[in-house]
């Protein structure tokens, strides 16, 4: 008991060993997996990242089928921070992916939204954090929805190009057909003609 009071006493002057998350942050260890951020320019949109990604906080919504132009959201309250993303990234080591070691506060209702480009366009969009949920939700059909008419559209386009081939071919097959109907007939109209031969090549022989 006495050993208990003095370690008590004792523990009234001395700083607590706990500390105030979430309002004192709390210290990141070393090689902590935080925050993805992403650099556009180096992007080859080849999609691996958000094929990877367990929870799905990385999406591409194709916003221009004919110059397949894509734009990358990321969610990072929906984020695992797994480090996948990064590791099948094959420009990842130019920095097209990068993931912090620091990772973003814990959002209230009334706190603003971080605003960062590199976090992808959905952040950079949202304007409230109650919103954030149903409008993520909403995000992910229209990703879905393009991702369906861009397949829709490479689909049309190959079949149209298949038909142009195909007309081509047609197209060339009439003409060396024409071109060879006219060759025949010439032909005959020789075997038919021995005379013109005969008036050819007397006009072709010198005179005496």
């Amino acid at each position: 008991m006495v050993k208990m009071f003095i370690e008590s006493l004792k523990n009234l002057t001395t700083k607590p060993v706990t500390i105030g998350y979430p309002h004192t942050p709390s210290p990141s260890p070393k090689d902590y997996r935080g925050t993805i951020y992403y650099q556009e320019d180096l992007c080859i949109f080849c999609d691996l990242c958000e094929d990877v990604c367990p929870p799905g906080a990385i999406l591409f919504e194709v916003t221009n089928f004919e110059e397949n132009i894509r734009e990358y959201s990321y969610n990072p309250y929906l984020c695992i921070y797994c480090h996948a993303c990064v590791d099948v990234c094959p420009k990842a080591d130019e920095g097209c992916l990068v993931q912090a070691e620091t990772r973003l506060k814990p959002l209230g209702r009334e706190e603003t939204l971080p605003k960062d480009i590199k976090l992808g366009y959905f952040m950079d969009r949202v304007t409230t954090p109650k919103h954030l949920d149903s409008q993520w939700d909403e995000f992910e059909d229209r990703c879905e929805e393009s991702r369906e008419g861009h397949d829709e559209f490479k689909a049309e386009k190959k079949r149209k190009k298949k038909e142009e081939m195909a007309a081509k071919k047609k197209l060339e097959a009439e003409v060396k057909a024409k071109e060879d109907a006219a060759l025949e007939n010439d032909v005959s109209k020789s075997e038919n003609n021995p005379e013109e031969k005969v008036d050819e090549t007397a006009k072709d022989k010198p005179k005496e």
